[in-house]
């Protein structure tokens, strides 16, 4: 009873600060998404970027929104895929994947990708080690569209500035790095393990390393499972061709919306590249990321029109954000699950995506 006492204090102590550094964390990102809006006024021509909006089609807004969240659908259903031999119901993969969506336009760190896995543990109890190796294949394979645009570029014409040259060489090395894992885990699977429990010896006491080195042989051997399963993989790998294809179709329409014509490749490419500038954290929200990432890919590589780029985002932000929000909420409620375990899951993931 006195350890049961000792730990209830304890966490009363720790639950302030938690708050206190949530807050902090908040304003920060609010504070820095501020000065993102404010650059991305200083670029553009307000008045003309009103006029655009007032002049904003209805029906061109309302199809954009349907191929937006189309996409994130067939992204659920291709991390259904991934999850065979576990059965997890069409439904309930979509409705946990909207909810991870919510998390990660709410969070300044990536925690729905965490989300997915803790929530499917709740409602399937399917282990988190297991799952989450699925969710690191299903982020990896939004990744792909853009090594293979990359090789296409000699063949397009199209000339990039060195900012988004660099942005593109990361997101190839992350993509480099997780095959020489996967391919040295395949041949020296022993090997392999021993490199990436290395350094979680080195951190942590023993008796947290005896409960995260097995959940590493788990993930290891769940990635080293699907990548031996050809048509599993052939089938995620058309899944994201259609998602690819329904981000384009979202951005062409959203742009059509304000009055912008737009060709196909450009869309094709600057929204592809446009997604892969979010794997870095950004305000809550995406406050002011959006606008001035739209901005920078759109007119400063691509050369459209300020105006046109800047209505467009300032239109299609909030529109999304509505939609993240209202799917979500309701994706929650059909599994019977609050807004507040919403932001207790939220802070679950932020504390072990920090961990």
């Amino acid at each position: 009873m006195l350890d049961s006492a000792v730990e209830a204090a304890s966490a009363a102590r720790v639950r302030p600060a938690r708050i206190r550094t949530a807050a902090l964390r908040t304003g920060l990102g609010l504070c820095a998404g501020a000065v993102l809006i404010l650059a991305f006024l200083r670029l553009v021509n307000v008045s003309a970027v009103y006029q655009r909006l007032e002049h904003l089609s209805i029906g061109f807004a309302v199809l954009c929104g349907v191929a937006f969240l189309a996409a994130y659908v067939v992204r659920a259903l291709r991390w259904r895929v991934l999850l065979r031999p576990d059965e997890v119901s069409v439904g309930r993969a979509v409705g946990i994947y909207q909810v991870a969506t919510f998390l990660n336009w709410l969070l300044p760190i990536r925690g729905g990708e965490l989300a997915k896995s803790l929530l499917l543990r709740r409602t399937n109890g399917i282990p988190v080690s297991r799952s989450l190796a699925t969710v690191s294949m299903d982020k990896a394979m939004d990744l792909m569209p853009a090594v293979v645009l990359v090789g296409l570029l000699p063949f397009v014409g199209l000339h990039l500035s060195r900012p988004l040259w660099v942005l593109l060489l990361s997101a190839m090395a992350v993509v480099a790095v997780g095959v020489l894992v996967l391919a040295l885990a395949a041949w020296r699977r022993e090997r392999a393990l021993t490199l990436l429990t290395r350094p979680v010896a080195a951190v942590l006491p023993s008796a947290a390393r005896q409960r995260v080195e097995p959940c590493i042989v788990l993930f290891v051997d769940t990635l080293l499972a699907l990548i031996r399963q050809p048509r599993i993989m052939l089938v995620a790998a058309a899944y994201t061709a259609a998602a690819v294809g329904l981000d384009a179709l979202f951005c062409l329409l959203a742009f059509h919306a304000v009055g912008v014509a737009i060709p196909v490749s450009v869309v094709l490419y600057g929204y592809t590249f446009y997604n892969l500038a979010f794997i870095l954290p950004t305000p809550p929200g995406q406050v002011g990321s959006n606008e001035l990432v739209g901005l920078l890919i759109f007119s400063g590589v691509f050369g459209l029109n300020r105006s046109g780029v800047g209505a467009m985002f300032l239109f299609s932000h909030p529109w999304t954000a509505m939609l993240m929000t209202l799917s979500g909420l309701l994706c929650l409620s059909m599994m019977g699950l609050t807004l507040r375990n919403t932001l207790q899951l939220a802070r679950q993931s932020e504390e072990g995506a920090e961990a």
